[in-house]
């Protein structure tokens, strides 16, 4: 099973797990690890590593980041490439939202670390969208 990894700025992690919990239920190798006002970035980089650790179970981890380029994803990439020194592998997206999440949670168990990137990645796209306005009871379009 690939083990998911969520990390972001301040509580949104947290949340993200708080809401999934909602719509699958528990997950297994499932967990979150959030950069805090005012914390040390070599301790969250070091608690980043213990989770990775954690959840790898020989298929890799999938870590969801906030933002491209942010200090959650910095941190990511930096502690991947030293676990993938190690033999564990992973892969970072950035962009996290529930969809992504939800798609990550019931890929995983029947695909592969890049499938599930993918799969993950596509969903994110498809994620935004515009609402598709409908028309009501006396509107000339009804």
């Amino acid at each position: 099973m690939i083990g998911i990894l969520v990390v972001t700025h301040g509580q949104m992690a947290e949340g993200m797990l708080d809401s999934l919990d909602m719509v699958m239920g528990s997950m297994e190798a499932v967990d979150f690890v959030s950069l805090n006002r005012g914390e040390d970035y070599e301790i969250f980089e070091k608690n980043m590593e213990n989770k990775i650790k954690t959840l790898q179970q020989g298929d890799g981890v999938l870590i969801l980041a906030d933002l491209f380029g942010a200090s959650p994803f910095n941190a990511a990439q930096k502690v991947a490439k030293k676990l993938e020194a190690e033999g564990i592998q992973s892969k970072i997206i950035s962009g996290a939202n529930l969809a992504m999440l939800l798609e990550a949670c019931s890929n995983r168990m029947m695909s592969n670390l890049e499938e599930v990137f993918e799969a993950v990645k596509a969903s994110g796209k498809e994620s935004i969208a515009e609402p598709v306005m409908v028309a009501e009871e006396g509107d000339d379009d009804y």
